[in-house]
């Protein structure tokens, strides 16, 4: 399959080449016309055409700043050997370019060239060029294959930030081969990077690194006076859609207050529902109904240097003490779950004590802990097993034969994940939970021993092994996705649940789900007309993607967020709906990371002539507020609105009159070949499904800035 999708993609390259070589003459059926590009001497100012494929004339040496930003027409774009230097932002945010052939005469590719650029799959660089600027391909999420020539001997270190998928082609000992191994271990961060507004990689800021310093006491539950921040921080940004700014916040950077904070809170008019619309006055705590401490909730939190849980916490956060000056925690009895990278990069976290209950430790929770870190170095503890709880955390032996100890209950994911020399595993008799990618990539194991008393075999638990056949005994009641691929089982229940982890629904994880479809399914799609629906577009859509949206008969959940956060029922006429995306794999998908869909929902009845608020619910079930605007399309009254995270949505009328709507025109169109888009109606409390394929875009210019807010946390 990907030898198919590399031959094809060589094959345009080859043609593209031919095209550059071509007399005008022959070349004018693909080439734009000459007044679609503005001059001004031998530089390219602007493209102004509406070409998908564009040849770039060959007197041109220089393609101005942002001379095609925005295009959303574009898909194949041929730069000939007169070009020297490419501006910044010349390709910024052109959604559809999938294919671009560089010319020999080019000698770097500039700061923030191709940012943007969420078609882009793969990439050529020309063998002359030396230097590849900040942010050069910031963000392009598809890229998935990079040649890099030797020649190139400066490369930004932000280069490539967002392209969670690539692989760099390099001639070994180069600087290209340097920069992309170092590259590959920064990929381990890019969820950081996908989950956290404003995330830099190249941040080193984890809290303090003093290990002499002295331990301070617990914190008691008080607030604190509102610090200081330094300016800059992203936290939205904003669009320009017909006449209208409209601001996309995530509110995963909003405000995050203690629970003994909430009367309060609750009493400023900042969280007054009815002030009007803004998305800036709903307070978030760091726990939730008493169970959960909020993800992110303490992250890069350089005052925290110890804490102690209050009882009834079930679940530690995502990211919840993230990068924190922590150096010591308690957690209570009852903690079942740690998150993914709840203690991730807490330097100098150097005593954890893990409950008996835990039953759950998700990746990275504590990669790059001082307690980890010290315990692989060698530093600290005896034997090759880091066990805390009964949970297996960490592995730092290079056996053939390994043996779990006796009393292990839980292998946290990913510890063994890599040990190629290990070739046979048993594990004991007191092991219930088998980790997700508890042994992914053990490449030799080929004797895999399970005892009876196994309950859960969580993702890709032993995906890239060797064994022929393997035992599952019949106290398994669930296996995860992937987690015996291409292996042979037994099982001695005939019945287990098939289950998949959290980090399966982020979008970006498209392996963790299932094998890359068949390239002829993916362009495969069906054009259904089915007038007054709902239309979505989801940025930089690799595959086909269908999404459900469904009036919810369930409210529960937006209730207690909407008591939590205002301290008052649903308002009244509140509209809520339950919104799925879902891949071929139909595993429901709620991250999106650094992609956004949006959606145009039109309004029932109801809701017509009304000013609205929407609102959907965060991992933890708090409320957060999606900026909105109200449109027409056809005539008919609907409500835009982006999100980055799938879940309940409520659309909340607010007693005043709507103002004047924006008529927008929504225009779907697939990426290159055959429509790739299935459109559906939705009736009021009906289902709609339709698929959101190749690079859809919803018309009109847009403008994209920052908005910046300061973070303001409160500590518990």
């Amino acid at each position: 399959m990907k030898k198919r999708k590399r031959l094809f993609g060589a094959l345009l390259v080859i043609l593209a080449l031919i095209i550059m070589q071509l007399p005008v003459s022959e070349a004018d059926a693909a080439t734009p016309s000459a007044s679609d590009f503005k001059m001004e001497g031998s530089t390219l100012v602007k493209y102004r055409g509406t070409e998908k494929n564009v040849s770039i004339p060959d007197t041109v040496e220089v393609i101005g700043k942002g001379a095609f930003e925005g295009n959303t027409n574009i898909e194949l774009v041929v730069v000939p050997n007169s070009v020297k230097r490419i501006e910044r932002y010349a390709f910024w945010g052109c959604d559809n370019l999938d294919t671009v052939v560089l010319g020999r005469g080019l000698t770097a590719v500039g700061d923030y060239v191709f940012a943007g650029c969420k078609g882009l799959k793969q990439m050529t660089i020309p063998s002359n060029v030396t230097s590849i600027g900040v942010q050069a391909f910031g963000d392009c999420v598809n890229l998935k294959d990079i040649t890099i020539p030797s020649k190139t001997t400066s490369i930004h270190e932000t280069a490539f930030v967002g392209c969670y998928q690539l692989t760099i082609h390099a001639d070994p000992g180069s600087v290209a081969d340097a920069y992309a191994k170092d590259f590959y271990e920064k990929l381990k961060e890019m969820a950081e990077y996908q989950d956290v507004p404003g995330y830099n990689p190249s941040e080193d800021s984890q809290g303090s690194q003093n290990d002499n310093q002295t331990e301070t006491p617990t914190p008691t539950p008080v607030a604190t006076p509102e610090p200081s921040y330094p300016t800059g921080e992203e936290i939205g940004s904003t669009q320009v859609v017909g006449n209208r700014a409209v601001v996309f916040i995530n509110a995963s950077s909003l405000d995050v207050l203690g629970a003994g904070d909430n009367i309060a809170i609750l009493q400023t008019p900042a969280a007054d529902f009815s002030a009007g619309t803004q998305v800036s006055g709903i307070p978030k705590f760091t726990i939730v109904d008493g169970s959960i401490v909020a993800d992110q909730a303490y992250y890069r939190n350089a005052d925290l240097e110890s804490i102690t849980l209050p009882d009834g916490i079930r679940e530690i956060g995502q990211f919840s003490f993230a990068r924190s000056a922590l150096r010591k925690v308690t957690l209570p009895e009852g903690v079942e779950t740690i998150s993914y990278g709840a203690f991730y990069h807490c330097d100098n976290l150097n005593t954890v004590q893990l409950p008996e209950t835990v039953m759950n430790v998700e990746p990275k929770a504590f990669s790059y802990t001082g307690w980890v870190k010290n315990f692989l170095n060698g530093r600290t503890g005896e034997g090759d097993f880091l066990i805390s709880g009964g949970v297996l955390v960490a592995y730092r032996g290079n056996s053939k034969d390994v043996s779990v100890p006796q009393n292990v209950r839980v292998i946290a994911a990913e510890v063994f994940l890599g040990h190629d020399e290990i070739t046979s595993v048993t594990l004991p008799r007191s092991l219930r939970v088998i980790g997700e990618g508890a042994f992914e990539d053990c490449t030799s194991l080929s004797d895999i021993n399970l005892n009876i008393g196994l309950e859960q075999i969580k993702d890709r638990a032993f995906l890239n092994c060797v064994a022929e056949l393997v035992q599952v005994p019949s106290t398994v009641d669930t296996v995860g996705l992937r987690a015996f691929e291409n292996i042979n089982v037994e099982y001695t229940r005939h019945d287990p649940k098939i289950s998949y982890e959290i980090t399966a629904t982020r979008l970006s994880n498209e392996a963790y789900r299932a094998p890359e479809p068949d390239a002829d399914a993916v362009a495969a799609g069906v054009v259904v007309d089915m007038p007054d629906g709902a239309s979505a577009v989801l940025e930089g859509a690799a595959r086909s993607y269908v999404l459900q949206i469904a009036k919810s008969d369930d409210t529960a959940s937006t209730a207690r967020a909407f008591q939590r956060a205002f301290g008052s029922n649903l308002p009244e006429g509140t509209w809520v709906y339950d919104m799925q995306l879902t891949d071929n794999s139909e595993i429901p998908l709620t991250k999106l990371g650094r992609q956004f869909l949006t959606v145009v929902l039109p309004l029932p009845d109801s809701l017509k002539g009304q000013e609205i608020r929407v609102f959907a619910l965060d991992r933890n079930g708090q409320l957060e507020e999606i900026a909105s605007e109200l449109v027409t399309v056809n005539g008919k009254a609907a409500v835009r609105f982006q999100t980055n995270f799938l879940s309940q949505i409520s659309l909340c009328p607010t007693g005043a009159a709507a103002g004047k709507l924006i008529e927008i025109n929504v225009d779907m169109g697939s990426l290159s070949g055959p429509p790739e888009t299935l459109i559906g109606t939705m009736s009021d409390g009906k289902v709609v499904k339709f698929i959101i394929s190749g690079a859809m875009l919803l018309t009109g210019f847009i403008l994209l800035f920052t908005a910046k807010k300061k973070r303001e946390r409160s500590i518990v």
